[in-house]
């Protein structure tokens, strides 16, 4: 089991953000490009799985109004208060699902933080962590950007209710290793079949993240995409 408290932290010089090295939290800095489709110049954004800060610092580098950023497990959120605590983000120790229970059982990865869970993982060992209702927090932040990367937790919540209509843009991981997952999946990428896809993807490998906007053309619609898939 990976110790989280006592896990060595180091600056990234060049994004400017500490991480833990053994965690592999360099790479997901690393990652945050996959991002760089969506535009955040002058937008509100709501970051769902914040992780260190990854994501909420590369929408703040790239023009973000605001950022309210969503991370339930504590090593990681004290790891992002110190990376992106500033006058632009509202920062929350919390986990969102798809009910209104105050707490939740996070189902903690033996490896990686980036893999804990509120979907039950046979095994794990678990950590009651605060929680709030996703589509509630949605209504109150109105983000015109929504990004989702939540370990398969998405699939707690996203068949609830349609997209409000001010959100503009949406980043959303897919985890599809489990099974049903990869059905679940492909169903919520239909919730978005007349959206624009600004990145390529799949469901042949283990996650796959979808970039979209609502108005702003790019590849192609998802529904044609998945047609092309056999989906």
């Amino acid at each position: 089991m990976i110790d989280e408290q006592n896990a060595e932290i180091k600056l990234d010089e060049e994004s400017g953000l500490f991480y833990r090295p053994e965690l592999g939290e360099l790479f997901v800095i690393h990652e945050q490009p996959q991002y760089s489709k969506l535009d955040f110049e002058g937008k509100t954004v709501m970051d769902v799985g914040g992780h260190i800060g990854c994501f909420t610092a590369f929408a703040l580098k790239n023009g973000a109004k605001h950022v309210w950023t969503y991370e339930p497990t504590p090593e990681s959120y004290a790891l992002m208060v110190m990376n992106v605590n500033n006058d632009k983000t509202s920062l929350y120790n919390s986990a969102l699902t798809g009910d209104d229970k105050p707490t939740v059982d996070f189902y903690l990865s033996k490896s990686y933080p980036t893999c804990h869970t509120h979907m039950p993982v046979k095994g794990r060992q678990k950590l009651t962590v605060d929680a709030a209702n996703f589509w509630k927090k949605v209504k109150e932040h109105k983000p015109q950007v929504l990004k989702v990367d939540v370990e398969g937790g998405e699939y707690d919540f996203m068949f609830q209710e349609d997209m409000p209509d001010y959100v503009e843009q949406i980043a959303i991981e897919l985890h599809l290793g489990k099974k049903g997952y990869r059905e679940l999946g492909v169903d919520v990428a239909k919730l978005f079949n007349d959206w624009h896809y600004h990145n390529k993807f799949r469901f042949s490998w283990h996650i796959t993240t979808l970039v979209l906007h609502r108005k702003k053309e790019g590849l192609g619609l998802v529904k044609d995409k998945l047609k092309e898939l056999g989906l």
